[in-house]
């Protein structure tokens, strides 16, 4: 029943499908040639109130657009990145598999940014090809994550040719149109512009009304008194049309003439009362789901031929429209949804076919949708019941942002009592970098712990307590907290987690060894390291976290310490990197820049080892490769330590100018990292060797414009701000500043801060 199934789990196949156009279809050559402007214009926005006829007119385009139209039609669970993006990719794989293969696998790594990795696999692709492709994004006001809309910008802000989007929304996005239109990349059609004209407005009526080939059509008093009145607002013609149709049929119809009422009352007196009453009772009971099919309907409504039912009200235009291929899912148009709810004053009944509804999807693997039913119907203890027994669904499909905001939907008191779900969630908040969330989820749970209220605990660990304490090590210490606060609450997960047959006593010692690392302990850290990696349990790891627990105990082993390299240590490290390189490529090639936390310390210790034994170009492709995997996702410890060592080698091959941009990025990274005085040491001491002047060379002009938003980011940057801070002034998140910082560096042609603003300064951009 779900269609498709992407990175982020199953799909709802009518989403991603042109929806069929109204047998009363007008053709509207004005309209479509306006949308034609796509071939020259890379951004098309449609925006317009409900009933305009937005998703028919460009349904009706799209079929006769003359190029591939990828469509995604929006709803509120894709209120999130992660879902979001899977959505436009795996639209987009229709007509470009080959662009959107990549980005769909980066989706899969639930802790990776979409705008890190997917976005740009995403406009790196459609550069490179030459064929266009239109994307069209329908009710794009249902999304309002400004997360998304910060994604959809930048996507915007750098269309290759190749690449084409028409959004359709009721409202104007928040997405910077006003730098679209300055720069002439905007085309835009608004309410004025999709009203129907006399000429439309006769054939549209002639066409509910009569049909009939040569029918003269309405008559001209009629047709000018509904179009006055409608002010060629399409579904209030459709309305009229309908009465109009009736009135010749013989129907007795409400007194008045059509349209005067207001629209709602309209559907409800004339438009539900004139349909036959099995019609009515399927349409009413019904009016709490956001989409129907023929077995759900059966199910909820407790009655059979509930399909044959839909397609003659979809055949009829009486505002039910199939939203696949297949006539198998359909949606009632929002405007008569909204009237039939009111007129189902039964809300005892309502919280009944939500609930009934939720069963339904729950029996057939729709997992997110039985949930989200089950919340709408009001029972959020039930909702959290399944959603705690769905943890490894969301996993294992990448859906931890949906299983978050799900987690958010729940009274806040059915959460606070169930131990499983609190550690669940906090899981999943410090997945997506949410880690603001972290601690106070996990200060519930050891709160009802300590009351022995704690449940099942946490799937593969001993008890709550280690669960709670190792997920507070990792993702629950704050930028100010001391190394010790770190050291402790990891130990004290060493000490709960007593069973190395279980992953969290690999992950205790991770944890551990980690923190021990940070603070410079490196003899001790190897032990724990060597302990975790050592363990049963770590054999049955998946790949992605195996590759983890490698990559902290390789780089410990090729870490000198307060000596010289151990020759025992490197040779150790050398067996590791090839016990597990086949699996490190395959996962790498798999992922690309998403494996970034699984392979970024792998690519690190192999740098230093070929450092060592003199094979610079080895070593110089290694390093680059270890500080492109920390920008895109590591803790800001690992970065500082994978982008010191890169400055090294860069020194090693007599770059300084290189060595000087790793370290302005290790210090950037110094601020989102715990105090650490190994690491202001280390910094320091590159720097020393470095010197303060990079060698400076002659670039020509730029061969591509920087954006606005590029522009404002860069003249960001020249102040003592942190990217954190950047986005704060910008009203940007930090994944967003990373990523224009990315775009203006590789449009300068400069490899840290400090040269992209003198770069600046030198072109007058700054």
């Amino acid at each position: 029943m779900s269609g498709p199934t992407g990175a982020g789990g199953p799909l709802l196949a009518g989403k991603l499908t042109v929806p069929p156009v109204p047998p009363s279809l007008v053709p509207r050559p004005r309209l479509q040639h306006q949308l034609d402007a796509v071939r020259t214009t890379p951004v098309t926005v449609v925006a317009a109130g409900a009933g305009y006829g937005k998703s028919t007119l460009l349904a009706a385009w799209a079929r006769h657009a003359g190029m591939p139209v990828a469509w995604v039609t929006l709803e509120r669970s894709e209120d999130d990145p992660a879902r979001f993006w899977t959505y436009v990719a795996t639209a987009l794989a229709g007509s470009a598999p080959d662009v959107a293969g990549p980005a769909l696998r980066a989706l899969t790594v639930p802790s990776v940014d979409p705008l890190d990795v997917a976005v740009p696999e995403l406009l790196n692709g459609f550069a490179a090809r030459d064929e266009p492709t239109v994307l069209v994004l329908d009710d794009l006001h249902e999304v309002t994550d400004a997360r998304v809309a910060e994604g959809l910008e930048f996507l915007l802000d750098h269309l290759p040719p190749a690449l084409r989007v028409v959004l359709a929304s009721r409202t104007e996005p928040p997405i910077g149109l006003a730098r679209l239109r300055a720069r002439g990349r905007l085309a835009e059609l608004v309410a004025a512009d999709l009203r129907f004209t006399a000429r439309e407005a006769r054939a549209l009526l002639t066409s509910v009304v009569h049909g009939g080939p040569g029918d003269p059509g309405p008559e001209p008093a009629a047709l000018a008194g509904l179009l006055a009145r409608t002010e060629g607002w399409a579904a209030g013609l459709v309305l009229g049309a309908l009465t109009l149709r009736d009135r010749a049929r013989g129907r007795a119809v409400p007194h008045g003439p059509p349209g005067l009422r207001s629209a709602v009352d309209y559907l409800i007196v004339e438009v539900l009362a004139g349909q036959a009453p099995d019609r009515r009772e399927l349409l009413l009971r019904s009016a709490p789901l956001d989409r129907l099919c023929g077995p759900l309907c059966d199910a909820v409504l407790d009655r059979a031929g509930s399909g044959a039912i839909l397609a003659g009200l979809e055949r009829d235009g009486v505002f039910v429209t199939a939203v696949d291929g297949a006539g198998r899912w359909y949606r009632v148009h929002p405007l008569f949804r909204a009237a039939l709810r009111r007129e189902l004053d039964d809300p005892a009944g309502v919280a009944r076919v939500r609930h009934r509804a939720a069963l339904w999807f729950w029996e057939q693997g729709l997992v997110e949708e039985a949930i989200r039913a089950r919340l709408d119907a009001g029972d959020s203890a039930g909702a959290a019941d399944w959603l705690v027994r769905s943890t490894g669904t969301f996993l294992a499909t990448a859906r931890v942002g949906v299983f978050a905001e799900l987690g958010n939907r729940l009274d806040p008191a059915v959460v606070a009592d169930s131990v499983p779900l609190l550690l669940s969630l906090a899981w999943a908040a410090g997945v997506t970098g949410r880690l603001d969330r972290v601690p106070e989820l996990l200060d519930r749970a050891a709160e009802q712990v300590r009351a022995g209220r704690h449940g099942a605990g946490f799937p593969g660990f001993a008890g709550p307590v280690g669960a709670i304490a190792a997920l507070r090590a990792v993702y629950g210490t704050t930028a100010e907290a001391s190394p010790e606060v770190a050291l402790d609450t990891a130990r004290e997960a060493v000490a709960a987690e007593t069973d190395p047959e279980l992953p969290g006593w690999v992950v205790a010692r991770v944890a551990l060894g980690g923190a021990l690392l940070t603070a410079g302990r490196q003899a001790e850290a190897l032990a724990e390291l060597d302990a975790a990696w050592q363990a049963p349990a770590a054999s049955a790891l998946p790949v992605f976290s195996r590759l983890e627990v490698a990559g902290l105990l390789a780089w410990c082993l090729v870490q000198p310490g307060d000596g010289d390299p151990d020759p025992d240590r490197d040779a150790r490290a050398e067996r590791l990197l090839r016990s597990t390189r086949a699996d490190a490529a395959a996962l790498e090639a798999h992922l690309g820049d998403a494996a970034a936390a699984a392979l970024a310390l792998l690519h690190a210790a192999a740098a230093v080892l070929d450092r060592r034994a003199g094979r610079l170009g080895s070593a110089r492709a290694r390093s680059d490769r270890a500080a492109v995997l920390v920008g895109v996702q590591a803790h800001p410890a690992v970065a500082v330590l994978v982008l010191v060592s890169a400055a090294e080698t860069a020194l090693a091959a007599d770059d300084p100018t290189a060595a000087l941009g790793f370290l302005d990025r290790a210090r950037e990274a110094q601020l989102s990292a715990p105090p650490a005085p190994v690491l202001d040491r280390q910094v320091a001491a590159v720097e020393a060797r470095a010197g303060r002047r990079a060698a400076t060379r002659v670039r020509p002009a730029l061969l591509e414009p920087l954006t606005e938003r590029e522009v404002s980011v860069l003249r960001a940057l020249r102040g003592p701000l942190s990217q954190r801070e950047v986005g704060a002034a910008l009203h940007l998140s930090i994944n967003t500043v990373k990523s224009y910082t990315r775009s203006l560096y590789r449009k300068l042609d400069v490899g840290s801060r400090r040269e992209a603003v003198e770069r600046g300064r030198a072109l007058g951009l700054c």
